[in-house]
Parts: C-alpha cells; structure tokens; sequence
C-alpha cells in the first residue's frame, strides 16, 4: 500500500471511529479490510497527526493528576503527589483540609500505627475526617512524635490533634504532655525517663503512617518561640531550610544534626523507617522548606495546592 493510500484509509477509519463512534470490527467491514488493519490504521493515525489525543483529566476537577504525575517525574522518591487546583492562598487555606480528607482515610484505614504532628494544614485535614467511615479501627492507636509549642501559639496542641484523631477513630491514643524544645539537656534526659513519656517514644518504632506538616527555617516559624537565642543563632549560621518534626534539612535535602540534645520528637532515623510518611503543607513562604524536604526523601505523600506547586518548580527552574 502506497503511503498515499495508507493516510487516505487512515484518515477514513479514525472518522468512522474516532467521530461516528464506530466499533473496530464495524470500520473494518465498512471499508472492506482486516480488524487487525484497521487497528494499525488507527495508530498510524495518531502517530502522524492525523488523530490528536487531548486527556482531559484536570479541566473540570480539583485534583491535578497531569501536574502529579509531573512532579513525579522530577521526585521519582515521592511515591504520590495530591495536587489541589487553586485560584487563592485563602481557597486553599479553606478547602485543603476537605480536599486531602478522603485519600488520608484511605491510609488511616491501612495503617495500625497513626504518628501526629502539628501544623494549620494537618490540623483541618484530621477535623475534616469526621464524615468518613474507619471499620475496626478501635485496635489503632494514635501518637503524638513530638512535643507542645508554647501555649501563647495561636494554634491547636499536637496533644488535641492526637485526641481528635483518636475520637474519630474510636481507638486509643499516646500523648507526649511536654514541650517539643527544652533548654537543658538534664531536663530532656529527666523528661524521658518519665515512665509516660517513655511509652510514647516507645511506640514510634511501630508507627506505619505519620501524619506531618513542613515548617520554615526563619523568625516567621511557630518553633522560634520555643528556642533560645544560642539555639537560634546555631540554626540560621547552618542555613537550614526545613524542619520536619524538629528536624532539620539543608536546601539540598541534607539532615542536619540541630537540637538532638534539646528536642523531643521522633527524629530523622525514626522518621525514615516508618513506612508511610504524609505531608500536608501549602504556601509561597514554604515553598523553599517544601523542596528541601522532598530532597530529603523524608515524605512520601505530600498533599499541597498548585499555586505552591509552581512556586516548587520555579524554584527548580532557577537552582
């Protein structure tokens, strides 16, 4: 067949199946050729710009999938992005919590073991989760990986999260009732010989879901009110760029070994051997602690909005 004739056929099977909603077997018989002909006409269809394939999957939905599966691309360690579609900061500071609620009980669901953190975006996910069904949940358990902010933070305690979640799930839950930062190291090591706290720091090696925001490394973070001024001075002079669950990471996803003797929170190796680790975060001051902890290969789920989204890749773009 000359390639004349093969694009004329081509261009006459993709009308009869691509507009007049013919079944393959019915071109083949309409034009008087094989069924396997007509599927090798269809393909050369596509493949030289007679037939142009348009998904529409991200038009008319909240949810970005063709942005996920690019970001995918460039973070090939980040097992799914939850990209959510949004006009505003203040959109997505309403619907953010709404719109990772369904895909989070999915996890909650699977996991036996739920770790909690603090942060505005995780905080509204776990109170969204109220309208969603968790069969057997009472054998779950709920724990707090890291301690309290100061209680002039304008902000829920990691402890009220904690108690949330579990109140959904009607199961039991392990609270640290302690600060996340102490100045003293004899304080810390007094505090973790407390038999209660002892038991939730126990439990951080069963953990197979952590739930977690991304916090900044600068004056504008909810953890600078609980640090001291020789704590401040040794995280700006290490140009940290993100701290998750009080831990911190350089630009370029390296740990970065800050408050180990100050902290009380799971840290870094802990954090890495739970299996499922959830990031729940959004905003253009945070998009610099987002790449950092997408670098780190600490967060294997993040739920984020688009605007963010291209603030990331900005960045990218101009590292």
């Amino acid at each position: 067949m000359s390639d004349k004739k093969k694009r004329e056929m081509a261009e006459r099977a993709s009308i009869l199946y691509y507009e007049k909603n013919y079944m393959q077997n019915e071109v083949a018989e309409e034009l008087g050729i094989s069924r396997s002909l007509v599927s090798q006409l269809l393909s050369y269809a596509r493949n030289n710009g007679i037939v142009e394939i348009k998904i529409k999957v991200d038009e008319f939905n909240l949810r970005m999938i063709r942005r996920e599966i690019e970001m995918r691309e460039i973070f090939p360690g980040v097992s799914q992005f939850y990209i959510m579609s949004s006009d505003s900061v203040e959109d997505t500071r309403r619907n953010l919590g709404d719109f990772a609620a369904p895909y989070l009980s999915d996890m909650i669901n699977e996991a036996g073991v739920i770790g909690v953190n603090l942060g505005a975006s995780v905080e509204k996910a776990i109170g969204s989760l109220a309208k969603y069904n968790f069969p057997d949940s009472e054998k779950k358990s709920v724990v707090q990986i890291m301690g309290g902010f100061s209680k002039d933070i304008d902000r829920a305690h990691p402890i009220e999260l904690v108690k949330k979640l579990s109140s959904i799930l009607g199961c039991s839950y392990y609270y640290l009732n302690c600060p996340a930062v102490v100045a003293r190291e004899e304080l810390r090591s007094a505090l973790l010989e407390d038999e209660s706290i002892r038991q939730v720091v126990g439990m951080w090696g069963q953990i197979d879901l952590a739930i977690m925001g991304i916090g900044t490394v600068n004056e504008s973070s909810k953890l600078d009110s609980l640090l001291s001024a020789d704590m401040k001075k040794e995280i700006q002079e290490s140009r940290g760029s993100a701290e998750v669950n009080i831990n911190f990471f350089n630009s370029e996803g390296e740990y970065l070994p800050l408050l180990e003797k100050h902290r009380i929170s799971a840290g870094n190796p802990e954090l890495k051997n739970i299996r499922k680790k959830v990031a729940i975060c959004h905003g253009l001051h945070k998009k610099e602690a987002i790449l950092s902890a997408l670098r780190a290969g600490i967060v294997d789920v993040l739920f984020t909005d688009s605007i963010t989204i291209d603030a990331i890749e900005g960045l990218i773009g101009t590292g």
